[in-house]
């Protein structure tokens, strides 16, 4: 077995059990070395100097140049380690590198039994030199264990065989001395050896902690995204027969006008209406979770909100023997005024929904940063440890049974998120029993930035009732069938198809202009509503109303679908809604 091969045998003991700490410990190493190998050539240069003043032979420089030579190539090694990592070529380099060292303090040592002299003053100066040189090395290379041994023991053996075999007292207790200082330097640097390992164990160890928390946190936002995919995909296929649903039974509430089956298909209109609500609230969170929703604020006085909030609840709280007071004491506030209104509101409605006894009352009072616009009631209250959970979605104070009449639990949720878009405060306090205040810090407003409301133009005569004509794109044969059923009696010719080709097609047959488009977001295979619409248009005109209709409620689409700048409705469609967008167009 070659010397080299013996060398790097202590290679695997300093491994360990993680590669990645002993690649560490021997790049640590290798720079150590770098200074050592420097020192070694100076340490050469300085002793061969002092040797050949004492009279020694011609051969010290022989033995200096072979001493600089090794260190030369312990550079060239250790520049070729650089960056390598864990494998068969590191290992190699290591090997070479270790085996270099050994040859380097082999010679090293071999200089004090050639010459030493028989000089107490020079013996105890060149064993001075020769401990310091191997002892300058140890803790250089200490980040590998068998370096600190094949740097040393070479190089001091030696030394301490020669000045042991002399037999003099002086030489003796030099012997001494250099062997104790040997063992308490090769402690110390074995020792620093021990805490290099332990401390890169540790390190990487925490490194592959962050790493699996990493990791985790990547699944489970994967896991996120597919739920949100897989519940755009659900809601966008309970949409489609909810849609049409809904159509075919304001279609059917048109036909049985003054029949006995009227209250029956109107039970049936509120049951669908129910359903419509609670896909329009998750609509909502979708909407402002994806960004669609911007704020325009403006200043405005509150009693005008106030004034708008009392309709819309005053005969809601009557109905339920309940008070609803507003007090707006003519403060002007900056913000959005739809969405604050809509805050504000289901606040409101909220409120109404929990008391059961006294009333509501929600009032604009001075804060010191803007106008607190509180709503007070005098409901069931929460407790301290259940105030942040109101706030998610589908959690309800006091309905663990989920009763529907009792509201969806969504209302709050998008109040917080409204609210985090306008950047207004809100703040509860309530207490069990008594009742709670919702209270949302809006910044104050200038009376003297309130515009003057323009002039009402005169009202236009109505325009003579005119056949509309509407181009339907929908790749559902239910859905086109009743809403041709549901404007029929509108006067409203309704042109269908389910397909972008099928659509251009029956653009270019139609006899009379197309009045508006009306097409789904989804159809067959690749084809969306905006390629319809663009591909219908250059057969009609730019300038055709499009209106977009999507049930799919993924935050990436409806802000696609909201960029693309078509008017959008979203699915189940309330019949109402398209009704009125037909009786504006045939004005």
């Amino acid at each position: 077995m070659s010397f080299a091969a013996v060398a790097s045998q202590p290679v695997a003991f300093a491994a360990g059990p993680d590669s990645r700490v002993s690649a560490e410990l021997y790049r640590t190493a290798f720079a150590g070395d770098r200074r050592a190998a420097l020192a070694a050539v100076l340490a050469s240069l300085f002793a061969a100097s002092a040797l050949s003043q004492q009279g020694a032979s011609k051969l010290v420089w022989l033995w200096c140049a072979a001493c600089i030579a090794l260190a030369v190539l312990r550079l060239v090694v250790i520049r070729q380690g650089r960056g390598v990592g864990p494998s068969r070529t590191a290992l190699t380099l290591r090997g070479r590198w270790l085996a270099l060292l050994t040859l380097a303090a082999s010679v090293w040592g071999a200089g004090a039994p050639l010459f030493l002299l028989r000089n107490p003053a020079a013996d105890a100066l060149l064993t001075g030199i020769w401990l310091a040189a191997a002892g300058l090395s140890a803790p250089l290379v200490a980040a590998s264990r068998p370096a600190v041994y094949l740097s040393s023991l070479p190089a001091i053996a030696p030394l301490l065989a020669t000045l042991a075999l002399q037999g003099s007292a002086n030489s003796l207790m030099l012997a001494v001395l250099a062997a104790t200082f040997q063992l308490v330097l090769m402690h110390l640097a074995l020792e620093q050896n021990d805490s290099l390992a332990r401390g890169l164990e540790a390190r990487f160890h925490n490194e592959d902690l962050v790493q699996q928390l990493r990791d985790q946190i990547d699944v489970a936002a994967r896991a996120n995204q597919e739920k949100t995919r897989f519940l755009a995909s659900a809601a966008h296929d309970l949409r489609q027969p909810l849609h049409a649903l809904g159509m075919f039974c304001a279609a059917l509430d048109q036909r049985l006008q003054n029949t006995p089956e009227k209250p029956l298909v109107r039970n049936m209109m509120d049951a669908i209406e129910a359903l419509e609500n609670s896909f329009g609230a998750m609509l909502d969170i979708s909407r402002l979770d994806a960004g669609v929703v911007q704020k325009v604020p403006q200043t405005f006085p509150v009693r005008d909100l106030f004034r708008r909030l009392y309709q819309q609840f005053g005969g809601d709280a009557e109905a339920r023997d309940l008070s609803l007071r507003f007090r707006a004491a003519r403060r002007i506030v900056l913000s959005d005024p739809l969405l604050l209104e809509r805050v504000l509101a289901n606040l409101v409605q909220n409120a109404l929904r929990y008391a059961q006894r006294g009333g509501v009352l929600v009032a604009a009072r001075r804060h010191p940063h803007g106008v607190a616009l509180e709503v007070w009631d005098t409901g069931v209250g929460i407790a301290p440890d259940k105030i942040e959970m109101i706030f998610h979605e589908f959690y309800q104070v006091d309905n663990p049974e989920r009763d529907r009449s009792r509201g969806l639990g969504m209302g709050l949720a998008i109040v917080r998120r409204l609210c985090n878009l306008l950047e207004h405060s809100l703040q509860v306090r309530s207490t069990p029993g008594r009742g709670s205040v919702f209270r949302v810090i809006v910044p104050a407003g200038d009376l003297g930035t309130i515009e003057a409301p323009p002039l009402e133009a005169d009202t236009l005569p109505p325009r003579a009732v005119a056949r509309v004509t509407i181009l339907l794109v929908d790749d559902e044969r239910a859905i086109r069938e009743a809403t041709r059923e549901l404007l029929r009696p509108m006067l409203v010719d309704v042109i269908v198809a389910a397909t972008i080709a099928e659509a251009v097609e029956l653009a270019k047959q139609s006899s009379a202009s197309i009045d508006l488009i009306l097409s789904d977001w989804r159809l067959r295979g690749q084809e969306n509503g905006i390629d319809a619409v663009r591909a219908v248009r250059a057969v009609c005109g730019d300038s055709t109303p499009a209106v977009l209709i999507t049930g799919d409620t993924s935050p990436e689409l409806l802000k696609l679908a909201h960029e693309s700048g078509l008017i959008i409705l979203h699915k189940p469609l309330q019949p109402r809604e398209l009704v009125r967008l037909v009786e504006r167009l045939a004005r």
